[in-house]
């Protein structure tokens, strides 16, 4: 019986997949790695690989309904208050 090895692609593979350069995901590679799918770290292997299931499944995880940002962005016009310096209160007569 074969057991078959996970594809990976490299940091190129993704950047073109996930629309960014390879710049910013070498970047976020250390700086912010959980706004990446998870990383396949091999031993003695200094390289940046995923597995391209955990890729799929990360972006598939990462789609929001319509209506999840609908509820969002009424939260926020609800809460956001008026722009600039706040009005002096009126003085009493």
């Amino acid at each position: 019986m074969k057991s078959v090895m996970p594809e990976l692609i490299t940091v190129e593979e993704l950047a073109f997949a996930l629309k960014k350069t390879v710049k910013s995901i070498r970047s976020d590679a250390t700086r912010n790695p959980k706004c990446l799918p998870p990383r396949c770290r091999l031993p003695g292997n200094k390289r940046l690989l995923w597995r391209r299931e955990d890729v799929k499944d990360w972006i598939d995880k990462s789609v929001e309904s319509k209506t999840e940002n609908d509820d969002i962005a009424k939260e926020i016009n609800r809460v956001q208050r008026k722009r600039g310096r706040p009005l002096k209160p009126k003085p009493r007569e």
